[in-house]
C-alpha cells in the first residue's frame, strides 16, 4: 500500500464533511445571516398560524361571525319602521311597531321570500326595491306608494341572529 499523497489527502478534506482540523466550526459570516434569517422566518411563521388557530377557536368556525348590521330609520306612510341593512350583504331586515320582516337583496331588488304583498305583518306592503343616496340615506320604493327616505341611525342595531 502506498503512503497517501498531499493531493490526494487535500481531495479527501475537501470532500469530507467535518471541518479540517485545527478550524472551529462557528457561525460566522453568511452562515450566522442564514441562521438568523431561518430562525426569524420560523417565528413568523409559527405566529401567523398561532393566530389563525385563535381565531378558529374563538369563532368556532373558519367563517368570521357576521357583522353588525346597519339601522335606518324610515319615516314610511303608514307607521315610521327600522331597515337593518349591511352594504355589501344581502341580509335586510324590516323592523315596525307590527312585527318584524326578514328577507335578501340581490341588484337593488328585495325578495321577501314567501311573504308577497299581505300587509297584516307589518302594518304596510313592504318596499320592493333600493336606491342609495349615499352612505347615510336610502330611498325605498313601494308599489303604490311615495320614495320613502331613509336616514342611517347614530346607534348600530344589534346582530341579526
Amino acid at each position: 500500500m502506498t503512503p497517501p499523497t498531499a493531493a490526494h489527502d487535500s481531495a479527501e478534506r475537501a470532500t469530507s464533511l467535518t471541518p479540517p482540523e485545527g478550524s472551529r466550526a462557528s457561525l460566522t459570516g453568511w452562515r450566522l445571516v442564514l441562521v438568523l434569517f431561518y430562525g426569524a422566518m420560523a417565528f413568523v411563521f409559527v405566529g401567523v398560524v398561532g393566530s389563525i388557530v385563535a381565531d378558529v377557536v374563538k369563532n368556532k368556525s373558519l367563517i368570521p361571525p357576521p357583522h353588525t348590521l346597519a339601522r335606518y330609520d324610515c319615516s314610511g306612510a303608514a307607521a315610521p319602521f327600522s331597515l337593518l341593512y349591511l352594504h355589501g350583504t344581502e341580509r335586510v331586515k324590516i323592523s315596525s311597531a307590527s312585527g318584524v320582516l326578514e328577507g335578501t337583496l340581490h341588484n337593488n331588488q328585495f325578495d321577501w321570500g314567501s311573504f308577497g304583498s299581505d300587509a297584516s305583518q307589518l302594518g304596510f306592503v313592504p318596499p320592493t326595491d333600493i336606491h342609495f343616496e349615499d352612505t347615510q340615506t336610502l330611498t325605498l320604493r313601494a308599489p303604490g306608494a311615495d320614495a320613502i327616505r331613509c336616514a342611517r341611525a347614530a346607534a348600530p342595531a344589534k346582530p341579526a341572529p
